[in-house]
C-alpha cells in the first residue's frame, strides 16, 4: 500500500481502490483503526460459526470509540457491538464462541494493553427467515 500526500491529507493506494485520509469529511486515521477492531472482530466470528455450520440471516456491526482528553486524544477504549439474526440458534453456543472473538482477532491483540476493547453480542431469533453463511451479511 502506498500512502501519497495531496492538498487535504493522504490517499491511500493499493491493490483493492483508492482512500482518503484526512480530518475534513473523510476517513481519519482513528476510523481506520476503529473500523479494523471491528472488522477483524466481525470476520473472526464469521470464521467461527463458518467452523460450526452456524446459518444466519444478517450479521452486524457497530463501533464507537474513546479517546482520552488530553492531547494528542488517543483512543483509549473501541467498543464493539455484534447483532445476529436467525432462527434456531443456539444462544449458548453463540455465545460460547463469541468469547473466542477477542483472544483471535489479530488488530485486538495488536492494541492489548494500550486500547480496551469492549465486545457486546446481541443475538435476534426470526422466524422461518432465509438464512445464510455467505459473505452477503452486512459486516
Amino acid at each position: 500500500m502506498t500512502l501519497k500526500a495531496n492538498n487535504k491529507g493522504f490517499q491511500l493506494m493499493s491493490p483493492h481502490g483508492i482512500m482518503d485520509i484526512n480530518k475534513e469529511g473523510d476517513f481519519t486515521p482513528g476510523d481506520l483503526l476503529e473500523t479494523s477492531i471491528g472488522a477483524c472482530s466481525g470476520l473472526v466470528f464469521r470464521r467461527l460459526l463458518a467452523n460450526r455450520g452456524i446459518n444466519y440471516s444478517e450479521l452486524t456491526i457497530e463501533t464507537e470509540r474513546e479517546t482520552a482528553k488530553e492531547k494528542p486524544n488517543p483512543i483509549t477504549k473501541v467498543g464493539v457491538h455484534v447483532t445476529i439474526k436467525g432462527n434456531n440458534f443456539d444462544e449458548k453456543l453463540l455465545r460460547r464462541l463469541f468469547t473466542h472473538v477477542y483472544t483471535n482477532c489479530t488488530i485486538a491483540q495488536s492494541v492489548k494493553g494500550v486500547i480496551e476493547v469492549e465486545e457486546t453480542l446481541d443475538i435476534v431469533q426470526t422466524l422461518d427467515v432465509e438464512q445464510t453463511d455467505s459473505p452477503s451479511g452486512s459486516i
